[in-house]
């Protein structure tokens, strides 16, 4: 899937979720997307002792209808932790997607890097986080971070790849990288 078709999932998904109230719309509510949005559409969670997932802080099986989260992920999410809203936002990317596997670490076979379902999640997931009108909205990385709740180097790879791709101009100070 190409990054114009990701942009346009993440624009149709994100009306369907909850943002946090005094965010301006742009910050994902993570908590009750697990909780509430997840559940209704027929999802379950659980979550595991950080130790017992070493490799990974989440996986879903999609046939199952279910997310694993470590127990630190999930205790993060509550605390409106940078990573584990992340983490939750990229597993419902899986789901939304419908990748079969979603737990995809090092080479299988011969795909093109647009192929790959983690690239796809990752994208995915910072379209949803930082959509196009925020990102356009701001000065620098670091405010796109504050206004949608990641991390700065998140949203300076979103801006980069966002002034990159055409889609948003690069600031009149003259940055194309984004601090």
């Amino acid at each position: 899937m190409s990054y114009a078709k990701l942009e346009d999932v993440a624009v149709r998904l994100r009306s369907l979720l909850p943002t946090v109230q005094g965010s301006g719309g742009f910050r994902i509510d993570a908590w009750r997307t697990l909780e509430i949005t997840l559940r209704n559409a027929g999802y379950e969670y659980r979550s595991e002792e950080t130790g017992s997932l070493e490799d990974c802080a989440a996986f879903t099986i999609p046939e199952r209808g279910l997310i694993v989260l470590r127990e630190d992920v999930y205790d993060g999410v509550t605390e409106e932790n940078v990573f584990s809203r992340s983490t939750v936002v990229h597993e419902l990317s899986h789901i939304v997607l419908e990748h079969a596997v979603t737990l995809q670490r090092g080479p299988v076979g011969q795909h093109k890097f647009f192929e790959d379902s983690e690239w796809q999640a990752k994208a995915l997931t910072a379209a949803i986080m930082m959509p196009v009108e925020a990102c356009s909205s701001v000065a620098s990385a670091s405010d796109l971070a504050q206004l949608c709740g990641t991390s700065v180097q998140a949203a300076t790879y979103r801006l980069d790849r966002l002034v990159k791709g055409g889609v948003i101009p690069p600031k009149a100070s003259g940055f194309g990288l984004f601090d």
